[in-house]
């Protein structure tokens, strides 16, 4: 148990409400009650496991810290949310840029949260000491979702699970989804929607987790955020299988560690010298019986030529997909074996950065396929850098 002494110290204040009155986490936006915080699990849960600071309602009588406590409560049960106008803006808007799209300059502010500096002594007599800069985080690679592996804890820090609510009263994860900015998960457009679910729009998106099986302890310390706002792109037009890329914004801002993390978009519209990219995702990893992963899984896709896929994937064109357009993309293994499938809808096709290891950028938006890993049959997906201006005129506006 947390001391309370030192528990009390790290709050995050409110308008002071008595205890036992309804209040509002503001770290989830969540309805809770005035509780005394050394009987608040939640509240204690939140600061050991993720740092998390308890929102602070008043002093009791006896001079006990109550704070505002989610136990019992559920995070659908979300306070009202401001009007998008109300939303902060990230930095400024600087004509010093060097020209840089603010993704870019996104990008390099988070690369450098991810370096340390190493020291370093040349092999020479007398030699001055000096660093250099070296990537930090637990990216190994991928050198072999269906014919995938368990992906390593930690090694994919922007990967989201999205959730619907359960008639159980938990949550169906159906799709995934990319950390893009500390209130933003890039995800498809069709994700926005499950009308086989208790309530048809996801409500939260779970970051930081391996194992989403809530009944096992992997070591991770996932976060639950409620879901604000679904900001589908505006050309998207079901059942059309076409502009399938969406946004959603998040009740607050999350707060980066090593296991969360954003990672960047890929902005330019030619992939040269890209042949090869990784696919994460919680799906189907048995086509026979439908089972889908309980571990985050990852494979690693050849990136084949929008022509060629045409060609392999006609007999399959329809009203709704009559076959690629520059704003998608095609990866696969011809020779099957490797895929992404059901429940993968949204999870990113990445690849790690050149310039750091640590960080990844976002190429493609898993979208459908056809026969999951059949050989000849490789899937579609999302071209991220096709839709950058709208992406960045939602995240970042302003800057």
């Amino acid at each position: 148990m947390l001391p309370y002494l030192v528990f009390s110290l790290f709050l995050v204040s409110c308008t002071a409400q008595r205890e036992g009155e309804p209040c509002v986490d503001q770290y989830a936006n969540t309805v809770g009650r005035c509780t005394v915080a050394d009987q608040c699990e939640s509240a204690k849960n939140d600061f050991q496991l993720s740092g998390i600071r308890p929102t602070f309602c008043t002093y009791n009588t006896f001079g006990a810290t109550v704070v505002c406590c989610r136990d019992g409560s559920s995070i659908l049960q979300s306070a009202t949310t401001r009007d998008r106008d109300q939303r902060p803006i990230w930095g400024t808007t600087n004509a010093a840029n060097d020209g840089k799209r603010v993704s870019e300059r996104k990008c390099e502010e988070y690369s450098r949260g991810v370096v340390e500096k190493v020291p370093y002594i040349p092999l020479i007599p007398d030699p001055e000491p000096f660093s250099v800069t070296s990537a930090k985080c637990d990216y190994t690679g991928v050198e072999l979702i269906v014919g995938g592996e368990n992906a390593n804890p930690g090694e994919f820090p922007h990967m989201a699970a999205i959730g619907w609510a359960d008639f159980g009263g938990t949550y169906k994860f159906s799709c995934g989804g990319s950390l893009i900015s500390p209130r933003f998960v890039l995800t498809a457009a069709h994700c926005s929607r499950d009308p086989n679910a208790q309530t048809p729009e996801p409500v939260i998106v779970r970051l930081g987790d391996q194992n989403i099986d809530n009944d096992v302890y992997d070591g991770a310390n996932p976060v639950d955020v409620a879901i604000r706002t679904i900001h589908k792109h505006p050309d998207y037009d079901p059942p059309r299988v076409y502009n399938d890329i969406a946004l959603l914004e998040l009740v607050t801002d999350v707060k980066f560690r090593a296991a969360i993390r954003a990672a960047c978009l890929w902005t330019s519209p030619e992939l040269s010298g890209v042949n090869k990219a990784v696919a994460t995702g919680w799906g189907v990893v048995d086509t026979r019986t439908k089972q889908t992963a309980k571990e985050l899984q990852k494979v690693s896709l050849s990136i084949l030529d929008n022509a060629f896929c045409n060609d392999t994937l006609v007999l399959f064109f329809n009203r709704n997909w009559h076959g690629f357009e520059s704003t998608q993309m095609c990866a696969g293994e011809l020779r099957g074996g490797k895929d992404t499938c059901q429940g993968d809808s949204g999870s990113p096709l990445q690849i790690a950065s050149k310039e750091n290891s640590c960080i990844f950028r976002i190429i493609g938006v898993t979208s459908f396929g056809r026969n999951c890993a059949e050989k000849g049959r490789p899937a579609v997906y999302t071209r991220v850098a096709s839709y950058i201006d709208w992406i960045e005129s939602v995240v970042w506006p302003g800057e």
